[in-house]
């Protein structure tokens, strides 16, 4: 495996264990898998291009609403660029959240974009 490989495999298994920290917080708020919820998610990108390339896909796929940001910049700094969004309200379980988060750690990456995290508002 090239160390690209591994750096990818690592953000994966990381998002992975989160979510089931994730998930173990939000059955203790009462969420269960006839539940629905809306996710929020978010992307870090390394310039505007990644992030609109990224943005593209994501609302073709899923039609998720999806914004793209940039903050800081100036006289010397470089602009922060994410790519965050809602999913559609939906059902969750520890199956369901771990195929969604593989498929969003792999969209992002192949457009150059890492996956953040995710998280959800429970009422």
């Amino acid at each position: 495996m090239s160390s690209e490989e591994d750096w990818e495999q690592e953000v994966l298994e990381a998002q992975l264990a989160m979510n089931r920290n994730s998930f173990s917080e939000l059955q203790q708020h009462g969420v269960t898998e006839l539940t629905e919820l809306r996710l929020d998610f978010l992307y870090l990108a390394p310039d505007e291009r990644s992030a609109r390339a990224l943005a593209a896909v994501l609302q073709d796929e899923t039609e998720y609403e999806v914004d793209v940001e940039a903050t800081g910049g100036g006289m010397l700094k470089k602009k922060t660029w994410t790519v965050n969004g809602t999913t559609h309200p939906t059902v969750v379980s520890q199956e369901i959240l771990d195929e969604w988060v593989a498929w969003m750690v792999m969209v992002g990456l192949e457009n150059g974009c890492e996956f953040d995290g995710w998280g959800a508002q429970v009422t």
